[in-house]
């Protein structure tokens, strides 16, 4: 376990020093600020204040958002499967095992972190015109409710999820929105270190975009059942049946798959290192 922890600090303090990690955050609050750029303007012309935490429900299940958004992630995880610095040393101490555990975990956490920072963005943002609660505010309500896309088209924002509004509070629609955005950026960090793993890093990034993109054209086209990155929308799948719970186990399958994969390639791989422990 010491040793685990020890590859996790390792990787962190490795990655955060590196400038392409910062510009994959900031390319993320970039495309977040935009979309929200938008809703803020509307929801200032309205006069009416706002839940703190809708600004994340609006703009986290806005398709396009959700189609630049991972190029910030992926821009985080550009480096996989992290072969360099220490690595021989790594592999020496802990064994090839270990250091896929290692970097799964680094991956699950740098996920939740990357969530995590776009969701702190919007409710920071969004508190200087926003209250707290449970309850949905009457602006998202009449976004929710613009069937004509009036609103949309001027203010370049949708939110058609009015099932999710009737059925969950906002903290709740908070939590599946946080949810289901986490689980696709692990899925989609996993399936690049995997595929790096298998191939080398550029087909993996080709690989990850494939499938993204796969996922948005067939979500335009009306296709959500079979698109990962539809599932990824909760609002999607809200009904009073909960269906957005069978996204969440169908992440989690996939997610133990690739998990599974790359536990096997990493015995299989050549690191050219003269000396390594097998763990």
């Amino acid at each position: 376990m010491g040793s685990l922890v020890v590859i996790i600090k390792g990787m962190f303090w490795q990655e955060q020093r590196n400038g392409r990690v910062f510009m994959g955050y900031l390319l993320g609050f970039t495309i977040m600020g935009y979309w929200m750029s938008g809703f803020l303007r509307y929801v200032a012309d309205t006069g009416e204040p706002i839940n703190i935490l809708e600004t994340f429900c609006v703009v986290e299940q806005h398709y396009v958002n959700m189609l630049f958004l991972v190029l910030g992630w992926l821009l985080v995880m550009a480096d996989v499967p992290f072969m360099k610095g220490n690595i021989y040393l790594l592999l020496y101490r802990c064994g090839r095992n270990r250091w896929n555990t290692g970097m799964l975990f680094y991956i699950f956490i740098q996920a939740f972190c990357y969530t995590a920072a776009m969701a702190a963005f919007s409710i920071i943002v969004s508190s200087f015109c926003g209250f707290t609660g449970d309850m949905w505010s009457s602006p998202v309500y009449a976004l929710a409710l613009d069937v004509e896309n009036n609103i949309g088209v001027k203010y370049n924002i949708t939110f058609p999820w009015i099932e999710m509004m009737r059925t969950m509070s906002v903290p709740q629609a908070f939590a599946v929105t946080f949810l289901l955005l986490y689980l696709y950026l692990v899925f989609l960090g996993v399936l690049l270190y995997t595929t790096a793993l298998l191939f080398q890093k550029t087909a993996g990034i080709v690989v990850v975009m494939g499938v993204h993109l796969t996922g948005y054209l067939q979500m335009m086209d009306g296709h959500t059942a079979t698109s990962l990155l539809a599932r990824a929308v909760p609002g999607n799948f809200i009904d009073k049946t909960s269906g957005y719970w069978l996204s969440v186990a169908l992440f989690l399958a996939l997610i133990t798959v690739l998990i599974i994969l790359s536990s096997v390639l990493v015995k299989e791989i050549e690191f050219h290192s003269g000396t390594e422990a097998e763990g």
